[in-house]
């Protein structure tokens, strides 16, 4: 017998690990291992098409690098091969337990010694690509190759979660070999090779932490079905044991009831959770008015994307933890979901609003602490959505709903800060959703139309170009002025197609308008300066409407001094520069550029916003000035847009601007306008 015991311990301790084993019984673990062996099989398909799917992007990455050589493809070969045999080896398993109801000793020492040898078998072949790959190619095909396997590696915390030693033997076998590789090799790369092994330490504590998860859960569902047994026994024995066994079910119960209100991840409620606070509380307390604060965590997904999702996931259990030191008998604090956090407060109605601001100032102070992770000192803020409960008494869902809508409303509007959720909220988010699911069909019922507004020559008064202004006249929604509907396209992606659809109308229109070299000028989203292709999307056009690209101007804003694309910006429009096409920067003053960033990108001019011009006060003139300044020194043009009277044209006149455009010249029309009347009326500038 104690042989024996020996042996189910040994095998076991391939799937769990020894120091958790240890604790539970030789039968329950014999009972989890197998449950480990079902599960590492349903788990398998995951890892088998990761594997697959890996391998098909490294080789094509680096085919298209033109990094591929013979070798690559003979282990692609072999790793389509051994994907295939565990694929198959894998539906025998399928097979073998759907007629039995539990697998022998010799059938579960059968099929785990396959699944372990499929494991380790993969893990040698990534291993074996790290160490002949990464020394032989450079720039981005090693980059991808890394990435690749780390990725590999991260999704094997959790699909390899079911099997504890060969899981850690797989991922070392995936990391180590790169990480030696960068620091031997010819030219080697410490630091990818130290962020290697840190990802490597980091990814084996997710593994060991995702593999205990899972074993205490299955023990856990072994002992209730003891436990519900062994209350069927001792019923049948005497009533005696009654209170005690229904005291143990109710323990159970309440165990399970936190794991089911707990978020996972953090040990703060979650949804449920909060749901269930609120409810439990109104129900026994009278008097009392609630308030939620939805804190939303600020560009909080460049800590996942620039350090990892592990660092990430750490980063949220510690602003869990400082926000945990809040809770009492007035507040819940709970996990919405991703990094979005929730606290509900209840207290009087006339120390509820002091009660929200206290509670923000010290959750300000306490989550802006640095937080020290892994060598990097992070800095997190957040932007927050408040809700009252108003005399109508809501429920929570709506309260959380409303506060959701604030705090989505602080972030559009540059976040970090506090807004307390008003009806127009509600409404604005209705009129918002309307807009863009119009917007998803406007291009197709064809309800958009262009209007064109000439610019003016300062010193001759000619018209020199004319700016194409989208219109859009729904059939539901009827005229939507473009400050509504433009922004929202912008953040649905759908202004890329609406803008090459804008340019293409624009080109041909002024191609058959005017038979000079007038100029016409688009505005130009971010979002399509930066879509794949964009130069030769607009020489398609061009060619299509057999305009040359000296008459087309591209207007955008200053959002393209943005550091963390500039230098993808500035490339895309160096290509359209060189081709000869015009670069103006509209609205400029308004965002967040500085006068000498003017040299980083090729442009030709600016436009300034008419926002200045209509103010023409003291300091309006101040900016105009110093931006006639300073655009004429780097050899730019400067037009004012907004002008709509003889003063003001008269003030930016001597200020030295180049042209104008504006109301007091002509509003937008349906068509270029070729005989206009102020082409004699503006006075000559000698």
């Amino acid at each position: 017998m104690e042989k024996h015991a020996s042996l189910v311990r040994k095998i076991a301790s391939r799937f769990v690990d020894p120091q958790i084993a240890i604790k539970v019984g030789d039968e329950l673990t014999g009972k989890v291992r197998r449950d480990l062996l079902d599960l590492a099989y349903r788990n398998n398909w995951a890892n088998i098409l990761v594997n697959l799917a890996a391998a098909s992007g490294l080789v094509a990455i680096l085919w298209l690098q033109g990094d591929l050589v013979w070798v690559t493809a003979w282990w692609a070969i072999l790793v389509t091969i051994l994907c295939a045999i565990r694929l198959w080896g894998g539906y025998l398993f399928a097979r073998a337990r759907a007629s039995v109801a539990e697998l022998d000793a010799d059938a579960y020492r059968l099929w785990h010694g396959r699944y372990v040898v499929g494991v380790l078998i993969a893990g040698f072949l990534w291993s074996m690509i790290g160490v002949f790959e990464i020394p032989t190619v450079r720039g981005e095909s090693q980059f991808m190759t890394l990435i690749i396997i780390a990725g590999l590696a991260g999704g094997a915390t959790g699909i390899l979660a079911p099997v504890f030693l060969v899981g850690r033997i797989y991922l070392v076998a995936l990391l180590f070999p790169p990480a030696v590789i960068l620091t031997v090799m010819a030219e080697p790369n410490y630091v990818l090779a130290f962020l290697s092994l840190i990802f490597l330490i980091v990814m084996l504590v997710t593994h060991r932490n995702n593999h205990a998860v899972l074993f205490r859960s299955l023990v856990l569902k072994h002992q209730n079905v003891d436990l519900v047994e062994d209350l069927r026994q001792k019923n049948r024995i005497t009533e005696n044991w009654n209170a005690t066994l229904e005291a143990r079910v109710a323990e159970r119960t309440e165990e399970l009831r936190k794991l089911v209100e707990h978020d996972t991840l953090t040990g703060i409620l979650n949804r449920d959770g909060i749901v269930a606070w609120f409810n439990k509380k109104r129900q026994s307390t009278d008097n009392l008015d609630y308030a939620v604060l939805f804190i939303d965590l600020d560009r909080f997904k460049q800590i996942n994307d620039g350090l990892s999702h592990a660092i990430g996931d750490e980063v949220l259990r510690i602003v869990s933890e400082r926000l945990k030191v809040y809770i009492d008998d007035q507040h819940a604090v709970g996990r919405w979901g991703g990094d979005e956090f929730l606290m509900v407060l209840a207290a009087p109605h006339d120390e509820l609003h002091d009660l929200v601001e206290s509670t923000i100032e010290q959750a300000r102070a306490s989550i802006s602490q640095p937080i020290l992770i892994c060598g990097h000192s992070l800095h997190i803020g957040f932007s927050t959505g408040v809700a009252f409960a108003a005399a109508r008494n809501p429920g929570i869902s709506e309260l959380i709903h409303w506060a959701d809508l604030a705090a989505a409303d602080v972030k559009r509007s540059g976040r970090g800060n506090v807004r307390s959720y008003d009806r127009t909220l509600l409404t604005e988010q209705e009129r918002r959703l309307a807009i863009n699911q119009a917007l998803r069909r406007a291009l197709g019922a064809d309800e958009f139309y262009i209007e064109y507004q000439p610019v003016i020559n300062a010193v001759s008064g000619a018209i020199v170009s004319y700016e194409a202004l989208l219109r859009w006249n729904s059939n539901e929604l009827g005229l939507v002025p473009p400050d509504e509907f433009i922004p929202i396209a912008e953040e649905s992606a759908l202004i890329v197609d609406i803008g090459e659809w804008c340019l293409r109308e624009a080109c041909k229109t002024i191609r058959s308008s005017t038979e000079d070299d007038t100029r016409i000028a688009v505005n130009v989203s971010i979002r399509q300066l930066v879509a794949p292709r964009f130069p030769e999307i607009v020489s398609g056009i061009l060619e299509e409407a057999g305009l040359l690209p000296t008459r087309l101007v591209l207007e955008v804003t200053e959002s393209i001094f943005e550091e963390r694309q500039r230098a993808l910006i500035a490339n895309v429009i160096d290509q359209l520069f060189d081709m000869g096409i015009g670069i103006h920067i509209d609205d400029f003053g308004t965002g967040y550029s500085s006068l000498s960033r003017l040299h980083q990108i090729q442009i030709d001019a600016v436009k300034i916003d008419k926002s200045f011009v209509l103010k023409m006060d003291e300091n309006a003139r101040v900016v105009i000035e110093g931006a006639i300044l300073i655009a004429h020194r780097f050899g730019l043009q400067v037009i004012a847009e907004g002008v709509e009277t003889e003063h003001q044209r008269s003030m930016l006149d001597g200020m030295g601007v180049d042209a104008y455009q504006g109301y007091y010249f002509a509003r937008p029309g349906a068509v270029p306008c070729v005989d206009c009347h102020w082409q004699t009326d503006v006075p000559v500038r000698i």
